[in-house]
């Protein structure tokens, strides 16, 4: 296996979103340079771009996980059903001990 070197990318380098107004956000990575390139397009047109470093861009990260995670209501949690074959037992067990003691 290959070493690999510092900041290099494994998976794809760029990714884009549009808003409903038409106006993209695409995220580059360019880390060869120790950055990664924000920018805002308007069709084919790039109007703004900012850079932030592998660091800066952790911050960003670290930000919108802790948003989402506030913003997503907790999951329920169910309790497991017993095992149905346990269950039974016990149930089976249980009536009989009662059928028992009515005879008496």
């Amino acid at each position: 296996m290959a070493a690999v070197a510092p900041f290099e990318l494994t998976t794809r380098s760029r990714h884009l979103a549009i808003d409903e107004r038409g106006i993209g956000l695409r995220a580059t990575w360019r880390l060869e340079q120790g950055f990664v390139n924000l920018s805002l397009w308007r069709h084919d047109v790039c109007v703004e771009t900012f850079r932030l470093t592998p660091a800066e861009a952790s911050g960003l990260v670290a930000f919108l996980v802790e948003g989402l995670a506030r913003a997503v209501p907790p999951a329920a949690v169910v309790a497991p059903a017993p095992p149905a074959g346990g269950y039974r037992l016990r149930l089976a067990e249980a009536l009989e001990a009662m059928a028992t003691k009515l005879r008496h």
